[in-house]
């Protein structure tokens, strides 16, 4: 019987659903809207959000067409990429976006211990870097592991509860953005070349092009964990479910997104937006409503992030269990404890968080700098997706009963993803990249082990892939220690 049809507790549409917009909306959608005028106006931003939203739309359609055109491949990025990439490519995207996801999860306890700080009696945390905070949320960290150890059907149901949670209030700001939408403050900066830079204090000129540009950069990072689906396809009670899910939150999120960023341009000047107290929203809502509207988001943020949490302490040890389960690892990271929870890729994703934490207190790196990080990780993972979906409209692989239409289509979808995520590999720059080798090489014990169990002698591209990343990873360091590559 084969690991698919062991396992009991499956996940519907409606969990799936939960699960992307839940791994997807959470502590960035309500500081979007300063992170957004902090480098542009409305013209830069409405261009930029174009350009991510149709990028990002056709990475979930390469998602969902290659889930319905390949449903024998029921494990998503790790399976694609493996069939491209053979074993090393496979365990580079399984671990590497795990290992993301467990970055981001420390970006999310320090949001929200920042979020703790902000009220007097909890000054303490500061901006969620202090050690009294990287304690606390230590131990957060593994009550919620203890939590998700319990099961993936226990997490799903406490995940579609805080999104609801969020997604209400979220909605409630959108209404009332609606509502309270001036066009005269909207189009006063509109095309403006002058953006005012909240470090140095004044104004400067960026041009439009620019502008969308550091939306662009800003943008993608909001938009990681449209691809959650997919990783729990093993465990959904129909594989078209996963097809149908992806395209629902990934619009959904969209939505919520561009939305929220768009419409407080019709609130506030950009130069006040982005001058308020983080979260930008909240302020936002304040100035709608007055200060209950504040504690709303305040409020909600916290839920948003623990929501998140959960979701993503989960996704993230799922991605990895992949790659014990597809053989490209030892077979030990695919263990399932008596609930179905995959009991040592939780401990392995936890401890890469924990570590993550330490650094962010000895670097005083905040949310943005894990962010980025984590993002870095999911970026290459991206890319090699959408080389196979090239390959397989190239190939013919998945189309034999398809119209030339459906092949065309599926190809223009491949190329423009293609396109965006080797355009985010560039955006998030060498120093990233540089440090995601460095993560990639702490799994590589993992994947020397499996070549053991499987008496498999090594290759020459998985020899060559391994120590390219090994010299990248030996960069980064001696970067990271000299102070050339430094958290920003």
């Amino acid at each position: 019987m084969g690991e698919k049809e062991k396992i009991k507790h499956k996940v519907n549409l409606g969990g799936l659903v939960g699960l992307i917009v839940g791994g997807t909306i959470g502590s960035g959608i309500f500081a979007l809207p300063s992170t957004m005028t902090e480098g542009a106006n409305p013209a830069g931003i409405l261009i930029g959000w174009a350009i991510v939203a149709l990028g990002m739309f056709s990475l979930a359609t390469v998602y969902r067409n290659l889930t319905l055109q390949q449903p024998e491949i029921d494990d998503g990025i790790y399976g694609w990429s493996k069939h491209i990439f053979g074993n090393v490519g496979g365990f580079i995207a399984a671990y590497g976006h795990g290992a993301g996801d467990a970055i981001g999860n420390a970006s999310y306890l320090t949001v929200l211990f920042s979020a703790f700080g902000s009220f007097t009696i909890f000054s303490f945390f500061g901006n969620g870097t202090s050690w009294p905070a990287i304690i606390v949320a230590s131990i957060l960290l593994w009550t919620i592991v203890f939590l998700v150890l319990k099961g993936v059907h226990t997490e799903t149901w406490l995940n579609n509860i805080t999104t609801i949670a969020k997604v209400i209030p979220i909605a409630m700001f959108l209404i009332l953005a609606v509502l309270n939408f001036r066009p005269h403050i909207f189009m006063s900066h509109f095309a403006s070349e002058a953006v005012f830079n909240i470090k140095i204090g004044h104004y400067q000129n960026i041009s439009i092009f620019d502008q969308s540009k550091n939306v662009l950069l800003a943008a993608m990072w909001t938009l990681i964990g449209i691809e959650s689906g997919t990783i729990f396809a093993t465990r959904a009670k129909k594989l078209s479910d996963v097809a149908k899910a992806t395209s629902i939150g990934s619009l959904i999120v969209i939505i919520l997104l561009v939305g929220t960023s768009i419409l407080s341009l019709g609130l506030m000047s950009p130069k006040e937006i982005t001058t308020l107290h983080a979260p930008s929203m909240a302020g936002l809502m304040e100035h709608m409503v007055g200060n209950w509207g504040s504690w709303l988001i305040n409020i909600c943020l916290i839920i948003s992030v623990l929501g998140a949490l959960i979701a993503w302490v989960n996704l993230s040890a799922e991605e990895v269990r992949l790659a014990g389960r597809g053989g490209s690892s030892t077979k030990w990271l695919n263990g399932l404890n008596k609930n179905e929870a995959p009991v040592h890729a939780i401990y392995i994703t936890a401890g890469i968080t924990q570590v993550l934490m330490i650094v962010a207190g000895v670097y005083s790196a905040g949310y943005d700098v894990l962010l980025k990080f984590s993002t870095s990780l999911s970026i290459v993972p991206y890319l090699m997706v959408s080389l196979y979906a090239l390959k397989s409209v190239i190939c013919g692989i998945g189309f034999n009963n398809s119209s030339f239409k459906e092949r065309f289509s599926s190809g223009i979808w491949a190329l423009i993803s293609t396109l965006f995520t080797a355009f985010m590999i560039y955006g998030a720059g060498l120093k990233y990249l540089l440090l995601a080798a460095v993560v990639w090489i702490s799994g590589f014990p993992l994947y020397w082990k499996g070549k053991i169990e499987k008496h498999e002698k090594w290759n020459k591209i998985e020899l060559i892939v391994w120590i390219l990343i090994f010299i990248m990873a030996i960069s980064g360091l001696i970067g990271l220690f000299t102070g050339s590559i430094i958290f920003d």
